[in-house]
């Protein structure tokens, strides 16, 4: 079944709450690796060599831990700036560009190899997957209402 693009374009924003959702989750994922300490472990404390705070493991576990770190920084800058876009006026494409990015912030303790970070790979898995989620519940409201009569609802 298609989705009618033009549907969701007209759909008013106070009833795409997923928007404002998404627009937190971006600011969690910003600043999770501050929160979390993505690569801490307990019993280790400090800057590391390449800058990170905490990072234990020593250079074993700092690329994994930049790497997780960058990867929120990069993609909630993204998820952030899209949510926004989408209060404003929303285009298909955002849910589309959501939609992706919810993939790839869940498969990416995996292509990235930070799965040995907890607080990472967590981090990652559950904010991809509200991510996807809700870009799912966005495409799936913009398909035609069928009304009483058969109708749909006319084009502007």
């Amino acid at each position: 079944m298609a989705y009618d693009t033009d549907t969701i374009a007209r759909m008013p924003r106070g009833r795409h709450w997923q928007d404002w959702v998404n627009l937190v989750l971006a600011v969690w994922l910003f600043i999770s690796p501050w929160i979390i300490s993505f690569g801490a472990t307990s019993g280790t404390s400090g800057y590391d060599a390449y800058g990170s705070y905490g990072a234990g493991g020593g250079a074993a576990a700092a690329p994994a831990a930049s790497a997780a770190a960058w990867n929120a920084w990069i993609f909630g800058v993204i998820v952030f700036l899209v949510a926004l876009s989408a209060l404003g006026r929303m285009r298909p494409w955002q849910e589309w560009i959501n939609l992706l990015i919810g993939i790839w912030l869940f498969v990416a303790p995996w292509v990235l190899g930070f799965t040995g970070l907890p607080g990472a790979s967590w981090d990652h898995w559950i904010v991809g997957a509200l991510i996807f989620i809700f870009a799912v519940w966005s495409l799936g409201a913009g398909r035609p209402a069928t009304l009483a009569g058969g109708d749909v609802p006319p084009r502007a």
